[in-house]
């Protein structure tokens, strides 16, 4: 008995190999356990001491009498007389400016809560009365999300640089050409902002100019109508020189700005004392209809200082701070309605007046009496955030939330340096309210803070005059970095380089250069994420796992953190402080920056050089610009490598001195980077050897990655050149003539066939210019498969039945030769239809004796679901196409057993059929070669196979086929040895080794890295938006076109040299690698799996349906654009 190749009798490898496996298993999850707990259990080492300079605000009670002491409270005119009818449906507006985070946080706070959202993104100033938009993305997103997507009305303003451009607005409203010149640009605008109207904020306009104003919102108001854009604008209502009822007559709506009675150019006092703000109220409502207007409603504080000349605009939570730095407590005054305090710092008096949620209940109640058309909020982000409770409140009660005082996400930054340290965290404060009874039933006339809200306090240092420090974000890069640090040296400047633990990984040698240089590493994170975007336990182990890696590779902690898009050293908002703070308490020195040249845009090394100085040179004692940001990775830094020495040499020359981070925070370089020592030392060691395994895995996946892929596309170009150039004259072998007097022997092994034997004896019975006899062996069939053959050809003497236990095909092949009585020999599977000339362009080849087999051209005869579909692309693209090019060299593998002949005495010098494989054809195939005959290919000879039509046959198909070619190329390995014949030692056996087992086997894994990647890419995108990302998205893009036209190029090739395939499923070939391909893949693994562990693999047997049908090319036409090799 022939023992198969692989067979393991005994079941010793079996044995050996699972428990050899599963302790190799064992160790990997010990190992990654081990190196789990070093990463999620990095000690937290004592905070780094830092020197804060804090200066002291105090509070002075009583010591400064208020405005309105001497002013007897009356609440009478604290609500209007006689009013008007509620609105029915009052607008809720509110303004939004871009340059403010808090007002941007209020607004994803309330976007649900607006009618109507006023964004400050206008405007128009200079002598060329040229229009600006500010383009804000953060807004047009929060509006995107919005439920409720309030409608928008841009406000366009004449400010720029923080002051009010009155005279040069002016000469634009008195200029008619100038005016129609502004409209035109304005309305384009209106239309990119999908606005509803506009709303005018033009200020600080002299009185002359207020004629020309009416006339150029009289021009504007048709022009806008016609677009359907509502007309609206601010008017103050303490300025006699607006005539209000003009203006209310062309407008369609009038925010009137009932708030400033004490202006931040004045003297201190209530910014809008409620019977101030009542009886301005009533006043505009004598000339203008109610409907028509929306009071705007103040919500923020000024802080006036003893001797300036102006007071200070803040936020309520800005105010709310002061007074709780300071001590000072706030006071409701009963005369106006509006609170106040005042405190002294640095030897100066300050008085702070707010209009807080209180005024704004007392203040709404008032506007609701009068039938105004609406309430505005000047302005969001300013606001005492219980002002939106007073808002939705409709009855006479404030809502408890009024008690609760909160921040919107406001951070207090104090000091000066760039090295950051949080003091505080937010905190929630209460008070309480008192509600007036009789006539001031629904009034709000008192309020007592029990605590204040605190927000963030960061307090920055680091500030040493003519120092600064280089850092370098992003690396370390094989490319850039390493002449950075030459720069550095020859320098002999220090530096701080605040890596990636994914690029570092890669790089030891360049972490050791940069300790070893002098210079300072600080934590980047591991993957560069926006940490404010990943889960907090997430954030930890961006930050452990590069504190072990650089731990691992210089025996040196880290102590220095910037947080990847931190931006500068003054966070703003929850989302930049977050990941901050948690790396605070993790033991880390947050360091910001203030000198960015935006060397990762890549604007030229003069740009960078110049911006450098230029940043570096503004810093001072009000805020400092002494950490310079440059990148060594993430890009082409050719720029930044070139500006490096240029900018060290003119700040040298300017009189600055380069120190490292560490100075400038007042330690020394031990501090920021300690060695490590103790208990923590054991576990660095583990770290050392598993980090350079996964970097060795890395490196060897990248260039894995890279060989696949160029050794695919080069295989795949070299088979369709290959085959398009057998098509030359030249190469072209034109096939013998066809010789009718030939005579073969057809043998037809079948073993359960009885569906198709019947239609595959009589379609060889009908083959053209060739005699034959047909000999059907039945290896055992159980479904009558015998007497099927015997009732249907019993008067044919052509027909030999042969009834056989069942031993296997190549058995059953052997017993039957026996029986041939013909020199040429033709093998088909039972499920396949031979063409009618199809045996007799198989016989013509043998007239060369040199010839030893032929192969014929297989093609899917049952193209019903996909899944054929999917095959039959792959007959023709892959097998065919890759014998028609193997053809050339000589190096055929394989004769199909759908469709092939063998001379009879090539078959008898090697034994007939093998036994010992699962392949026998290819076995076969092989073994003739190597007794010294040729194999020819002829393209003409074509028959009709069924292919399986569901994944799982597929599956079981495929198996079979991979396990034997395993198996035959494993029995022939000596071809390499002895080096004959050479088309099978130099290219055949090579190729089928590479790309049919190795290749196979590899592939998942890059497969699941191309995943991975597309994954990361569009994590990428969503973290840190389109123009950070784009060109890996492009690059990742571009591979994967180039890569798939090259596919189909190639695949078009093939079809073009199948004749009797009509149209090209180019899509279906790039289906194909999707599914189709992974379970090409699987078969492969399992076949290898199978060899190694070495039990009995038997044939197996897939169900045949019949189904299949031949589409017959006329012999003519076949044979005039056909040929063979």
């Amino acid at each position: 008995m022939h023992r198969p190749i692989f067979y393991d009798a005994s079941g010793r490898r079996r044995r050996f190999t699972l428990p050899a496996l599963f302790m190799m298993l064992f160790a990997i999850m010990l190992a990654a356990v081990a190196f789990a707990i070093t990463i999620v259990d990095v000690p937290i080492p004592p905070a780094v001491p830092l020197r804060m300079e804090r200066p002291r605000a105090e509070g002075i009670g009583q010591k400064l009498g208020h405005l309105s002491a001497n002013l007897r409270a009356s609440f009478a005119h604290w609500l209007p007389h006689g009013g008007s009818a509620a609105a029915a449906h009052p607008v809720t507006a509110a303004f939004y400016v871009p340059w403010d985070d808090a007002s941007r946080a209020a607004l994803r706070q309330h976007v649900n809560h607006i009618d109507w959202i006023a964004p400050a993104l206008l405007s128009v100033t200079g002598p060329a009365h040229r229009l600006q938009l500010t383009n804000d993305s953060n807004f047009a997103a929060i509006l995107h999300a919005a439920h409720r997507r309030p409608k928008i009305f841009p406000v366009v303003q004449n400010v720029a640089n923080d002051a009010w451009d009155g005279q040069g607005t002016a000469t634009l409203l008195h200029d008619r050409h100038a005016r129609t010149t502004f409209l035109n640009q304005l309305l384009p605008s209106l239309k990119a902002l999908h606005a509803a109207g506009v709303v005018f904020d033009f200020e600080a306009l002299p009185a002359a100019a207020q004629r020309d104003y009416l006339s150029f919102l009289r021009q504007a108001a048709p022009a806008l109508r016609d677009q359907h854009l509502r007309l609206t604008l601010t008017v103050p209502v303490d300025d006699k020189s607006w005539d209000l009822s003009r203006y209310g007559h062309v407008a369609d709506r009038l925010f009137l700005m009932d708030y400033d009675q004490h202006y931040i150019g004045d003297k201190a006092g209530p910014i809008a004392a409620q019977p101030w703000f009542v009886q301005r109220l009533r006043a505009a409502l004598t000339v203008v209809p109610a409907a028509k207007t929306i009071v705007a409603i103040g919500n923020y504080a000024y802080d006036w200082t003893d001797g300036a000349a102006s007071a200070d605009t803040l936020s309520i939570e800005d105010a709310w701070l002061s007074a709780h730095d300071s001590g000072a407590p706030i006071r409701f005054d009963p005369a106006s309605g509006n609170a106040s305090f005042d405190y002294q710092q640095d030897g100066r008096v300050h008085h702070v007046w707010m209009l807080d949620a209180a005024s704004a209940w007392n203040q709404i109640r008032a506007a609701h009496m009068t039938g105004t058309g609406g309430i505005a909020l000047w302005r969001l982000g300013s606001e005492d955030p219980g002002f939106w409770s007073a808002l939705r409140q409709r009855d006479m009660t404030p809502p408890a939330a009024m008690g609760k005082l909160t921040s919107f996400n406001s951070v207090d930054v104090e000091g000066n340096g760039e090295i950051l340290r949080i003091d505080d965290v937010p905190t929630i404060g209460r008070r309480t309210i008192a509600m007036g009874s009789g006539r001031t039933a629904g009034l709000i006339t008192d309020e007592h803070f029990v605590s204040l809200p605190t927000p963030y306090v960061i307090r920055r240092t680091g500030y040493r005059p003519h120092a600064v420090a280089l850092t370098f974000d992003d690396g370390p890069d094989p490319v850039w970095t390493p002449p950075i640090l030459n720069i550095l040296r020859k320098a002999h400047v220090p530096a701080t380089f605040f890596v990636i633990g994914e690029n570092a990984m890669m790089h030891p040698g360049l972490l050791r250069q940069i300790v070893a240089q002098g210079s300072e590493i600080g934590n980047h994170s591991y993957t560069h994420p926006n940490l404010a975007q990943v889960w907090d336990r997430g954030v930890s182990l961006e930050l452990n796992s590069t504190q072990r890696l650089v731990e691992a590779y210089t025996g040196h902690a880290m102590r220095l953190f910037r947080a990847p898009y931190f931006g500068d050293a003054e966070p703003t908002t929850a989302d930049e402080i977050g990941p901050a703070l948690e790396a605070q308490q993790a033991g880390y020195l947050n360091v910001g920056l203030h000198v960015d040249p935006g060397d990762w845009t890549r604007p030229g090394t003069e740009a960078i050089v110049a911006r450098t100085i230029a940043q570096v040179e503004a810093g001072g004692a009000d805020r400092s610009a002494q950490i310079i940001l440059l990148h060594d990775s993430g890009g082409d830094r050719a720029q930044t490598v070139a500006a490096l020495p240029r900018i060290i040499g003119a700040l040298k020359a300017r009189g600055y001195r380069f120190v490292p981070v560490s100075t400038l925070a007042g330690l020394t370089p031990a501090q920021v980077m300690p060695a490590v020592r103790g208990a923590d030392l054991t576990a660095v060691r583990i770290d050392v050897a598993i980090f350079l395994i996964l970097a060795a895995i890395a490196v060897t996946l990248k260039w894995l990655f890279f060989a696949v892929i160029l050794f695919g596309i080069g295989r795949a170009l070299m088979l369709a050149g290959l085959a398009l150039g057998s098509r030359l004259p030249r190469n072209r072998i034109a096939p013998p003539a066809i010789e009718p007097d030939l005579f073969v022997s057809v043998i037809i092994p079948a073993f359960n066939e009885a569906k198709v034997i019947e239609a595959s004896v009589r379609r060889v019975l009908s083959s053209d210019q060739v005699g034959l006899e047909v000999i059907v062996v039945d290896d055992g069939s159980t479904d009558g498969t015998s007497r099927i053959v015997a009732d249907a050809f019993a008067g044919d003497s052509r027909v030999q039945l042969l009834t056989l236990a069942n031993a296997g095909k190549a058995a059953a092949l052997n017993r039957a030769l026996d029986l041939a009585r013909a020199p040429i020999i033709v093998a088909l599977d039972a499920d396949t239809q031979f063409e009618p000339l199809t045996i007799a362009r198989l016989a013509r080849w043998f007239a060369d004796p040199a010839v030893g087999a032929v192969a014929g051209n297989a093609m899917v005869g049952n193209r019903i679901n996909l899944v054929t579909r999917w095959q039959a692309v792959e007959y023709v693209t892959a097998q065919n196409l890759e014998r028609r090019a193997l053809a050339r060299f000589g190096a055929i593998t394989v004769v199909p057993g759908a469709v092939g002949a063998w001379r009879r005495a090539a078959l008898d010098a090697v034994g007939g059929y093998p036994l010992d494989t699962l392949a026998e054809d290819q076995d076969l195939t092989i073994a003739v070669q190597r007794a010294g005959w040729r194999i020819a290919y002829d393209t003409e000879a074509v028959a009709w196979t069924e292919a399986p039509e569901s994944f799982r046959a597929l599956s079981k198909q495929r198996f079979r086929w991979a396990f034997g070619t395993l198996q035959c190329l494993w029995k022939h390995r000596g071809i390499w040895r002895e080096g004959k014949p050479a088309g099978l030692a130099w290219v055949g056996l090579p190729q089928a080794w590479l790309f049919q087992i190795a290749f196979a086997m590899v592939s998942p894994i890059i497969d699941l890295a191309l995943v991975v990647s597309a994954l990361d890419t569009a994590l990428r995108v969503h973290q840190h938006g389109w123009a950070q990302t784009q060109s890996d998205v492009l690059r990742m893009a571009l591979y994967w076109i180039a890569f798939t036209a090259i596919d189909i190029a190639c695949g078009a090739v093939a079809y073009r040299l199948e004749p009797r395939e009509k149209r090209y499923p180019a899509l279906l070939l790039v289906a194909q690698r999707f599914i189709y391909r992974q379970i090409m893949y699987s078969v492969v693994i399992r076949a290898v799996g199978t060899a190694i562990l070495g039990p009995w693999v038997g044939w197996g047997k897939l169900e045949r349906s019949g189904r299949v049908q031949s589409t017959d090319v006329p012999h003519g036409a076949s044979t005039a654009r056909s040929h063979a090799t």
